[in-house]
């Protein structure tokens, strides 16, 4: 329950940084996406333990900007937005599509 919790609020803060509501979480194939758009999925949770007790819990997602700009401002500011968050693995395009990479830790 803390989790989806926590994903709702993502969700918005996702929808607030990209000024629009083109934010998907783990979208099926069927989904007609709008650009420029935000896509994230959740990855495992990383739990830390010491002295035989969990002390703390983060979430992962993966997080991906897609946009038809390939100088799409976000692609450089996205991590300034949140605390633990980094780009990981190459931008690339597809499809005519430009695509940035991150991983978000909440």
């Amino acid at each position: 329950m803390a989790r989806e919790r926590n994903r709702l609020v993502l969700h918005e803060k996702f929808c607030e940084v990209l000024g629009s509501r083109n934010v998907y979480f783990q979208p099926p194939s069927n989904v007609k996406m709008h650009y420029p758009c935000i896509v994230y999925s959740a990855s495992p949770v990383y739990k830390f333990h010491a002295d035989n007790t969990r002390y703390l819990v983060w979430y992962q997602y993966k997080v991906q900007i897609i946009a038809h700009d390939p100088d799409f401002q976000l692609f450089d500011t996205f991590p300034d937005n949140f605390s633990f968050c980094s780009e990981s693995g190459a931008r690339f395009a597809l499809d005519n599509l430009n695509h940035a990479n991150y991983t978000l830790y909440d």
